[in-house]
């Protein structure tokens, strides 16, 4: 008997680290964090291993590309290539670069300076239900810096002019790279304020 009971204590003590790991991951109805934190490695890792689809398109809405600010020639969509510029890395300047080309009009890039902050939003939008560890939140991550511009886009080149990129997806408590699904970059400023958006891919 004594042998027994101390086999199944072994057993829970077992258990607890892995049922304690999945409740760390848990989220309960109406959960809700809004807050502004330093952009840490870990967090920096996961957004370093996105991979971006190769279309972007330019938010339009009803008026037309023509009342589009601060693009020249703009078009609707873009063939999208994202690369990391780590040339002043050693200053802590770190870029992140959007080219986006389109034969039939002008084409050019969008930089984002890496910024030390990182904005999160999670929220349970409470339209899933609970599959036993609580409800998916809608997620998102936002980055905001200071812009340049190239090509069809350096319109939007001076002071007081953003740029911020924004990662949207769906998970638990326990963020990663794999979550997101959609991005969106969006720049504001006297020069101009336009969004484009499109995919993450898998």
């Amino acid at each position: 008997m004594r042998r027994a009971r101390s086999v199944l204590a072994a057993l829970i003590l077992l258990a607890v680290p892995g049922e304690a790991l999945a409740c760390a991951c848990c989220t309960n109805l109406g959960q809700r964090y809004v807050e502004v934190e330093k952009l840490d490695s870990g967090r920096l890792e996961q957004i370093e291993s996105l991979r971006f689809g190769k279309e972007a398109r330019l938010y339009v809405g009803e008026a037309g590309v023509e009342y589009i600010k601060g693009i020249q020639d703009p078009a609707e969509r873009y063939g999208l290539k994202v690369a990391w510029d780590k040339t002043h890395a050693a200053a802590g300047k770190i870029r992140i670069v959007f080219t986006l080309d389109n034969p039939e009009r002008r084409s050019g890039t969008l930089s984002l300076m890496l910024p030390q902050k990182i904005s999160i939003f999670e929220v349970d939008p409470r339209d899933s239900p609970d599959q036993g560890t609580g409800p998916v939140l809608y997620k998102e991550w936002k980055l905001t810096g200071e812009v340049t511009g190239f090509g069809a886009f350096n319109g939007i080149n001076g002071a007081n002019q953003v740029l911020t990129l924004i990662l949207h997806g769906r998970g638990n408590s326990c963020t990663s790279a794999e979550d997101f699904t959609h991005w969106t970059l969006v720049t504001e400023g006297p020069k101009g304020t336009y969004s484009l958006f499109g995919d993450l891919a898998e």
